[in-house]
């Protein structure tokens, strides 16, 4: 007679186990983003620019470029605001936690800021060399050669106190999110660099100015994918940011 085996009670059983990868992705797609782009970058700050330029089109070129660059934050605050009301942990999707030990990101922010430091530096040695072995090689005019010193001002503080943060928000943890899912690491990569050059449309004319966008942009894009964090790439485009400021300051007196 053959032993009677027991036999478990049927249970439904519930998995404990996270997702894995996919709670990294945000729930928004493509048109979700292009949406965000038009309207944060041109639609409601064009809009809103003609609106206070028929209000007094005597305004100043300074007081104008405050007054677009104020709009174009508050704006994309509204857009972020939109976005995580709509979908929640805007933080985590945009790259924002902290998953890991304090010391990681302390390191990879140090090696970040010495590598895009340091590439900013060789080219601004290499397009010295090239200057001097080919004077009259034309690379374009300086992107900000017609501003007045209070112009320049101006943009300064936003360059320093706005730009890097918000630029990373933007580019990096909203675009380059939402394109990880469609083209993967490289491609993510590669596409929020071209777009992240695209934007700074005021570079386009000048070759010596354009590279640095790139090869900055290209590094930003790479820890973003290296560390799955904004923070690293928010504190060197920061660093780069007061290092030109500085640079650009010290040049025009």
């Amino acid at each position: 007679m053959s032993p009677i085996k027991s036999v478990a009670p049927a249970t439904t059983e519930v998995s404990v186990l996270s997702k894995g990868p996919s709670n990294d992705l945000p729930p928004w797609d493509l048109y979700t983003v292009c949406v965000c782009l038009l309207s944060g970058y041109i639609l409601v700050p064009l809009l809103l620019s003609n609106v206070l330029l028929l209000i007094d089109p005597f305004m100043g070129p300074v007081r104008q470029m405050v007054l677009e660059q104020v709009v174009t934050l508050l704006t994309w605050l509204m857009i972020f605001g939109v976005l995580h009301w709509k979908y929640g942990r805007l933080h985590h999707y945009l790259g924002l936690s902290l998953t890991r030990p304090r010391q990681y990101y302390q390191w990879e922010t140090m090696l970040l800021i010495l590598l895009s430091s340091g590439l900013t530096l060789a080219l601004s040695l290499f397009w010295v060399a090239v200057g001097t072995w080919w004077p009259g090689l034309n690379l374009g005019a300086d992107p900000y050669a017609h501003f007045s010193g209070s112009q320049i001002w101006a943009m300064s503080l936003f360059a320093v106190f706005t730009a890097p943060f918000l630029e990373e928000l933007i580019f990096r943890g909203l675009v380059q999110s939402t394109l990880h899912q469609r083209w993967g690491r490289v491609g993510s990569i590669f596409y929020t660099s071209l777009i992240f050059m695209l934007f700074h449309g005021s570079y386009l004319n000048s070759v010596k100015a354009l590279t640095h966008v790139v090869v900055l942009g290209l590094c930003f894009a790479l820890w973003r994918e290296r560390t799955r964090s904004l923070i690293p790439g928010m504190a060197a485009h920061w660093f780069n940011n007061m290092l030109a400021t500085v640079l650009m300051l010290s040049g025009s007196h």
